[in-house]
């Protein structure tokens, strides 16, 4: 009986724990607008031929593979290290655009927004306030999400203008992202 207790009183931990980022406004709002993005981000990369992906708009500029894997690379360290404090760097060799199809480097995208998904759901709302430092600036971890939805937003649109480039209508917009 004792055991059943504990585990009954475990279970209701966790899903409480679970439904915190559901409860708070600001998380709830935020990850709805996360999804969204997360569904345009997609669908203007598979929009892109496979063929176009590595092709230079201008010399010092990323191609549109070198976009896709940046903002996949940027959300695994601003989400896990910024916002949430992890110590590890930048993960650099695994999101190389070099050796990739289009599909594998879609689903290291759609990973890291889901992962980051994740993370957001479950974190604690009073810690939102908490400061953290990034550069030469101190944000709070309210404003470090902001700002990881603001480096999405940056990256799609130029993705949006390679696509265009190629005479590619990009898919419609979806709005609240």
């Amino acid at each position: 009986m004792k055991v059943k207790v504990t585990f009954i009183l475990f279970l209701m931990n966790a899903l409480v724990f679970m439904s915190i980022g559901q409860e708070d406004p600001f998380l709830r709002d935020f990850l709805e607008r996360w999804e969204n993005s997360k569904k345009y981000f997609l669908a203007v990369a598979e929009a892109m031929p496979e063929d176009k992906y590595h092709e230079k708009v201008y010399e010092e500029g990323m191609n549109f593979a070198e976009q896709l894997m940046h903002v996949a690379l940027i959300i695994d360290w601003h989400a896990f290290s910024k916002f949430d404090g992890r110590e590890a760097g930048i993960r650099w060799e695994e999101f190389k655009p070099e050796g990739k199809t289009k599909q594998q480097m879609i689903r290291i995208a759609e990973k890291e927004f889901d992962r980051a998904k994740r993370l957001i759901a479950t974190f604690d709302p009073e810690r939102l306030n908490e400061k953290g430092s990034y550069a030469d600036f101190t944000r709070t971890r309210r404003q470090f999400l902001l700002l990881l939805a603001d480096h999405v937003s940056h990256h799609r649109g130029q993705m949006i203008v390679y696509l265009r480039l190629q005479k590619i209508v990009p898919p419609n917009y979806i709005n609240y992202q």
